[in-house]
């Protein structure tokens, strides 16, 4: 294997010091001729040289590396998130590291004090409990946007930016209750995450509220994994008098789905069901699931803009977002905007509102 070329490989070739060979890679700091600047990227070109990204980003505390934080890749609203993000932070030139905490608190520590070792420019947290432990990186100087910090948890003292995004889960859960109430089904149940989780906790306030509105009593309430796993054993404890379920989360609907079609029931016909966190996934589940929906694109979009620092402060009008399904929407003023925090104690956000994506697991028909 050859010598790897260097700096001064560079300089030769291009008839230049290696002074301004850093000036023209670094951009700065002091100003290099159109002519002479050419002749370098010639040169660079012509040698193969590569510039050591890390070194650059030591010696400008910063760099053009950017973090995400989740607990589980392979939940597939994680998992789409992460993908949605990495294509607009990749269209502008950045690179995404993506670190999974296996829903492990120790873990998730771990990845955090990694990725501020490795100076990256921001960071985006999904984190295992909420609120989430703010103190791990209240030394870290760049922007974090926090996926799922409550509102009005205390942030303390921060070096740099904080700024949570702000999903309504007690709404989404409420709205995709009252669909299953819209349809007459009388008795309702739900499938929750552990219920030592704050989302779980919203999540069932949301059923409990559609369902006393209603003037109707709550049916069986059963806390599972957010896991297939946890949605195909819960199915096998639906009562025969279940007529409809509220579902967490995707991942727990297709265990369910699976553990319906196992115990010899079907979905609509014996038991309607209805999920939150939808990802393009739901439409091809048998029956294609009806799923409130975040718009992860435009989600992705605002959180790479407020990261990098160009963040226009608008609404985007509260439009439907398309979601690109073969049955039909029902919004609740999709969009994405950043809005100042509720209180003096309370962080900036960026506003998210939901979309009930109609499938046939509802009971619907001729979307």
């Amino acid at each position: 294997m050859g010598k790897r070329p260097t700096r001064d490989d560079v300089a030769r070739e291009a008839g230049t010091s290696t002074a301004v060979v850093s000036y023209v890679i670094n951009e700065g700091p002091r100003p290099v001729s159109e002519e002479t600047k050419q002749k370098v990227l010639a040169a660079i070109h012509k040698t193969g040289y590569m510039p050591n990204g890390i070194a650059k980003s030591l010696a400008n505390g910063s760099s053009d590396t950017y973090a995400l934080l989740v607990t589980d890749m392979a939940n597939p609203f994680l998992a789409q998130m992460a993908q949605a993000l990495e294509h607009e932070l990749f269209s502008r030139n950045k690179t995404l590291l993506v670190g999974d905490s296996n829903d492990d608190p120790a873990r998730q520590l771990e990845l955090l004090e990694a990725f501020q070792r490795q100076q990256v420019s921001g960071l985006v947290w999904y984190g295992v409990d909420q609120p989430l432990p703010l103190n791990a990186i209240d030394s870290y100087p760049g922007t974090v946007v926090l996926i799922n910090q409550p509102a009005g948890s205390p942030a303390g003292q921060q070096a740099g930016r904080r700024i949570r995004v702000e999903v309504n889960e007690y709404a989404e859960a409420q709205m995709a209750t009252e669909h299953l109430i819209s349809h007459g089904y009388q008795h309702l149940a739900m499938i929750s995450g552990p219920k030592e989780r704050l989302n779980s906790r919203e999540r069932i306030r949301g059923w409990k509220a559609a369902l006393r509105q209603a003037d109707m009593e709550a049916g069986a309430l059963i806390s599972a994994p957010y896991t297939r796993q946890g949605g195909y054993d819960a199915a096998l404890q639906i009562g025969e008098e279940t007529d409809a379920v509220f579902v967490s989360n995707e991942l727990q609907a297709m265990g369910f789905l699976a553990g319906l079609a196992a115990s010899g029931r079907r979905a609509p016909d014996d038991v309607a069901v209805v999920a939150m966190n939808r990802t393009p996934a739901a439409s091809y589940l048998v029956p294609s699931l009806t799923a409130v929906q975040l718009p992860h694109a435009q989600m992705a979009k605002r959180i790479a803009e407020v990261l990098i620092g160009n963040i226009v402060d608008v609404e985007d009008g509260g439009n439907t977002v398309d979601t690109g399904s073969r049955h039909g929407a029902k919004p609740a003023g999709a969009g994405v905007r950043l809005e100042p925090g509720k209180n003096s104690d309370d962080l900036e956000c960026i506003g998210v509102n939901h979309t009930l994506v109609i499938g046939h697991s509802c009971g619907c028909t001729g979307r």
